[in-house]
């Protein structure tokens, strides 16, 4: 019988969140009430299989998008792609784990972790002790406080905004008028116990991760860090895909906003919990992102950033009061975001680029920053300027999505595979039995797959070969049998898997390669190539090489050099000279924007196929 409401509630399994919605909903718009976000990487079109749920309960029939990705059997059983099934009825929903909604998938690895350079701080902590008011000094609490921080470091026109005024307030009476304080510049913008120093907090807010590194702003130390899903995935895996939609109205941008800023405030909580702080202590606060993401975090106009010349609506370097934004902080802190680039190239590249040394003299030099959207940097020692940086729309595969067996870099990933004695071999992530392919495992697996001859160059597999499978939907080579696989199913490598790769490395080699050329260069001429970003610091760079996705150049230098991004958001945060460093990398580069360079098309299609050689593996 139908809801005399017209509402439905779905009850969501293991997390037990629920919503109510209207009835012909889709189960993924009751996810995005109920707050159980899931990556949905194809952006609702039924194509990637990232939404696979068990439904209990009415619903739609399976739509043509399910009966093409599922076979009968899982759809006999209750498995349901969320983004096309309607909800009819009250639904019990059970999220597998393994679909990329497993914390273990957006952890910081520990080799992150590393303290910024010191500098001029932007926050100065002073320990007071102020004269209590009384009848002979009934002055306002805020205006006694000014008055000895003012006396104690010699600061004239010292002042604090209502906001910090109250909890000046607070504190003052509740720990007997000794306090400590954090002036910025001028400013008094918080104040804390006695003992308790001001924290700061760095964010590189990714379009699929935000890493947060919660620091000691007295010491520079980094005392807890935290990854998160980006919850906007929800919405599609890339920036453009959540661009068109904020853009076309199907999704309001205000929602995708929100997200973002109640993402960094559940960071900033978890971090501060986790040394026995609250967030009323994070007295600084750094984003960096890329022009879509820094865009929607301020709730900026976007569509002028959806269509050429792709313009951003600001670019400088910017200060604003984090509570205007609705960021949990200390009452009058503030966040800096660094300045952007152009285009889609924004302040998270400007971080990488510091974060890497490579806006320092040196060498000619290559910077990748592998992701969804891959920045691409080449150094041009003694040129002006000295940066050329393009982005290359590289897509979602390095991170599994899309893959037929693809999954994200968490326990029983595959993320490394050989052939041994003719046969394939493979590792996963914990060692955990094998329930899919992560990015660092396709790489891995094409270039053993072509030195063992089951591809050729140009893509395609050896159908000739036993353990290649060709029926009316694909063609596969099968990796790990149904037998030996946590999922039961076979763990295959298909061609449009094959094809999904070409793809993106071809973008990021033509990027490159167009670069290069703009210069006069070519991949000889580079000494060094750096590698950022999760990603980018996991992947066996003999197989990159392998198959094209980096320059192969003998002799040169290859560093993965992890978050450059999130390690720049830290220098930025409490330290001016890397602030003024920061805003003279855009005057040092000349962005490229590929679409209108004649020779990248013709690039990107030579760059398609593998390269005929292997390098060495001490090359």
């Amino acid at each position: 019988m139908q809801n005399k409401n017209m509402t439905a509630e779905v009850t969501f399994q293991p997390s037990m969140l629920s919503a109510m919605v209207p009835l012909g909903s889709l189960i993924t718009e009751a996810m995005m009430e109920a707050g159980v976000f899931i990556p949905l990487d194809c952006g609702g079109n039924g194509t990637c299989g990232s939404c696979l749920v068990s439904v209990q309960g009415e619903v739609s029939e399976p739509s043509d998008a399910e009966k093409r990705m599922l076979e009968p059997s899982q759809l006999e059983e209750g498995w349901r792609l969320a983004c096309q099934t309607e909800v009819l009825g009250d639904l019990s929903v059970f999220v597998p784990e393994t679909r990329g909604t497993s914390e273990s998938s957006w952890q910081i690895d520990a080799g992150d972790i590393v303290p910024g350079e010191r500098g001029t701080p932007v926050i100065v902590s002073e320990s007071c002790e102020i004269p209590a008011p009384s009848l002979d000094d009934p002055r306002a609490d805020l205006r006694r406080v000014l008055k000895v921080i003012s006396e104690q470091g010699g600061i004239e026109r010292l002042y604090a905004d209502i906001f910090t005024a109250s909890q000046v307030t607070d504190l003052a009476r509740r720990h007997d008028w000794h306090l400590n304080a954090f002036r910025r510049g001028r400013e008094l913008v918080g104040v804390a116990a006695p003992g308790r120093g001001p924290l700061g907090l760095a964010v590189d807010l990714g379009s699929t991760k935000l890493a947060g590194y919660l620091l000691d702003l007295e010491t520079g130390e980094i005392i807890a860090s935290k990854g998160r899903l980006n919850p906007q995935v929800s919405f599609g895996a890339d920036v453009v895909t959540r661009l068109q939609k904020a853009v076309g109205g199907t999704v309001e941008s205000g929602r995708l906003t929100d997200m973002v800023r109640d993402a960094i405030n559940g960071l900033a909580q978890e971090l501060a919990e986790s040394v026995n702080a609250d967030c009323g202590r994070i007295c600084e606060m750094s984003v960096v992102g890329n022009s879509v993401m820094i865009h929607l975090l301020l709730h900026l106009p976007l569509e002028q950033l959806g269509a050429p010349p792709f313009v951003a609506c600001m670019d400088q370097a910017t200060d604003i009061k984090a509570r205007d934004i609705g960021l949990d902080s200390a009452p009058g802190a503030y966040l800096h975001l660094p300045p952007l680039i152009g285009g889609f190239v924004g302040s998270d590249n400007v971080a990488m680029v510091m974060g890497g040394d490579l806006d320092r003299p040196g060498t000619c030099r290559l910077g990748l920053d592998i992701g969804t959207n891959t920045e691409v940097v080449l150094v041009l020692p003694g040129e002006e300027p000295s940066l050329l940086i393009a982005s290359a729309p590289s897509g979602p595969t390095f991170e599994g999505a899309h893959l037929s067996s693809g999954m994200r870099a968490m326990g029983g990933a595959i993320s490394k595979v050989w052939f041994q004695d003719g046969k394939s071999a493979f590792e996963t992530i914990d060692g955990a039995k094998p329930a899919g392919l992560c990015g660092s495992g396709i790489i891995d697996a094409i270039a053993a797959m072509l030195g063992e001859g089951i591809i050729n160059g140009q893509g395609h597999l050896d159908q000739s070969n036993e353990r290649v499978k060709a029926d009316e939907r694909s063609i596969s080579y099968v990796l790990v049998p149904s037998e030996h696989s946590a999922t039961g199913r076979d763990i295959t490598v298909t061609q449009s898997d094959i094809s999904q790769l070409q793809m993106a490395k071809g973008a990021i080699s033509a990027a490159a390669a167009t670069l290069l050329s703009i210069a006069g260069l070519e991949s000889k001429d580079l000494s060094e190539v750096l590698m950022a970003g999760s990603f980018g610091s996991h992947f066996d760079v003999v197989s990159a090489r392998r198959i094209g996705l980096i320059p192969d150049v003998s002799g040169a230098d290859y560093k993965q050099i992890g978050n450059a991004a999130g390690r720049g958001a830290q220098f930025v945060l409490n330290n001016r000279e890397a602030r003024n460093r920061a805003v003279s990398i855009p005057a040092m580069t000349r962005y490229v924007e590929l679409t209108s360079q004649p020779k990248f098309n013709s690039l990107f299609a030579r760059s398609l196929q593998f390269p005929a050689q292997c390098p060495s593996r001490n090359g």
